[in-house]
């Protein structure tokens, strides 16, 4: 049980990290186009 909720801590990490990448980017992007 421990392993699972384990991987969707990290899984939950993993997403945030990568909308917030892709949210700077998509704004930087914006802004210079």
């Amino acid at each position: 049980m421990a392993k699972v909720l384990e991987y969707l801590i990290i899984a939950g990490l993993v997403v945030a990290a990568g909308v917030t990448a892709w949210s700077v980017l998509t704004v930087n992007h914006l802004f210079i186009g």
